[in-house]
């Protein structure tokens, strides 16, 4: 009986946890949706925004502006992981080397591994 409550009570941890999983990712829809609306009144779409170059002066007031409004700066993007998007940016893909195509098929042969017979 203790074996059966036990994982009753882990069953329902795990859909507690799903429920939670399902309100975040409904949440975030709401906020890509909201953003899409925003950016449309605008007269943008995503693709602009993302492909924008930014000066470093256009940089500069950006980083004003947003913690004016109470955001994280552009610099705080970066120091999370996100790339910068100002004119230095060279086009995805354009830096691609021998040497990093070999280190990409080394690593998907690493993480095929496992597939094999």
């Amino acid at each position: 009986m203790k074996d059966q409550k036990e994982v009753e009570e882990y069953l329902a941890s795990i859909r507690q946890t799903i429920a939670k999983s399902e309100n975040l990712l409904a949440e975030a829809d709401l906020r890509i949706a909201e953003t899409d609306r925003f950016l449309e009144s605008q007269g943008l779409t995503r693709e602009q925004v993302l492909s924008l170059k930014l000066s470093g002066e256009q940089r500069r007031l950006v980083d004003e502006e947003l913690r004016r409004r109470g955001l994280p700066g552009l610099e705080d993007d970066e120091a999370r992981g996100v790339p910068p998007v100002y004119e230095t940016t060279p086009s995805w893909g354009a830096s691609d080397t021998q040497g990093d195509l070999d280190n990409r098929r080394r690593k998907f042969g690493a993480m095929m591994q496992q597939f094999r017979m």
